[in-house]
């Protein structure tokens, strides 16, 4: 695909004083849950997103909403896309032997207690939880869950996305995807259930 011309370049920087401080926002929530030290940030998500944006996107954006629909998705991507590089670097050293004068070394990067010769020290998978209806869930599982049902469907994900992570009302994700406000409604039920089960829950009723 061509890289955007000038104007739609000069027409993606223009959003961006528009949805900022709500993108950011949307990247606080994935990681609100999340221990001091944790080392991917929420700025630096929302920047990366954008940039990648400005490079690539050719979209001709049709308002705020429909640019945060998409910024959305993007930063949705942009964090899982991180947090899978970085389970499969810290897959390699899992299980793996310390030498007698090596610390473990946590996953914020700092030191953590002298393990005695001899011991094994599985190293924790920096994992990032975040809320599903009442109860917490691995954010990875979750992106797993959304893109089985992105294969059923991705019109039911894209709704998910959006009015769940991306805070959208249902009305501006209708119009997003050009499909009737009680289609966006009923999409809503049934992927809330249909992800419940995917992830364990028994409840298919939706609050």
């Amino acid at each position: 695909m061509d890289p955007p011309d000038d104007r739609q370049r000069a027409a993606t920087e223009a959003m961006l004083p528009l949805v900022y401080d709500e993108l950011r926002q949307i990247a606080q929530n994935y990681f609100r849950m999340q221990p001091p030290g944790f080392t991917l940030r929420p700025t630096d998500m929302v920047n990366e997103a954008c940039l990648h944006l400005i490079q690539h996107s050719r979209v001709e954006w049709r308002s705020s909403e429909h640019f945060r629909a998409i910024a959305t998705k993007k930063i949705w991507q942009i964090v899982v896309d991180h947090l899978r590089k970085r389970r499969a670097q810290k897959r390699g050293g899992v299980g793996a032997r310390p030498s007698p004068t090596s610390p473990v070394v946590d996953d914020d990067g700092a030191a953590a207690a002298q393990a005695p010769a001899g011991d094994w020290k599985r190293v924790p998978l920096e994992t990032v939880v975040v809320e599903w209806r009442d109860r917490a869930v691995d954010l990875l599982d979750l992106a797993d869950a959304l893109e089985a049902l992105a294969a059923e469907s991705r019109r039911l994900s894209d709704v998910v996305k959006l009015h769940w992570f991306g805070g959208l009302p249902y009305a501006d994700v209708a119009r997003f995807l050009d499909v009737s406000l009680s289609t966006v409604e009923k999409d809503f039920r049934y992927a809330l259930a249909w992800l419940n089960r995917r992830l364990g829950g028994d409840r298919d009723h939706v609050d």
